[in-house]
């Protein structure tokens, strides 16, 4: 891997990473609106986390993107200080959250790998012969 390539890999994993924040970011404000909202914004982050992973070629961009759902999502569901809580505990909130966080699991677990993560080898690479 030369330069540029390393530079393109880091440039779509930041875009990945805030693609994830805005999909917190706009489902945070609109799960209310309905069970049936709530339930699309999941089905949408399984779509967007899997098509990240499928775009980088691996679990590596399906679990950036979702990393940061996670942590802006539950970053909004804490309550501040005066009292204010953006994703409330209501069943659209918990339904919105529990799984937006099961779609990124299994996101995360239908993108296949690309290297093994105990070698670190690509799949594809050739056995050793000893």
């Amino acid at each position: 891997m030369n330069r540029s390539d390393s530079v393109l890999t880091g440039a779509l994993y930041g875009f990945l990473a805030l693609g994830g924040v805005f999909l917190a970011l706009i489902g945070s404000f609109s799960f209310g609106r309905s069970l049936l909202t709530a339930l699309g914004l999941c089905a949408l982050n399984l779509v967007a986390f899997r098509a990240a992973g499928w775009a980088a070629g691996g679990r590596g961009g399906a679990m950036i993107p979702a990393a940061t759902w996670l942590t802006t999502a539950g970053m909004l569901s804490m309550p501040r200080a005066e009292g204010d809580v953006i994703i409330t505990g209501g069943a659209n909130g918990m339904i919105f959250l529990f799984g937006g966080a099961a779609a990124a699991l299994a996101a995360t677990a239908l993108t296949p790998a690309t290297r093994s993560w105990l070698t670190g080898l690509p799949h594809d690479a050739p056995a050793r012969s000893h």
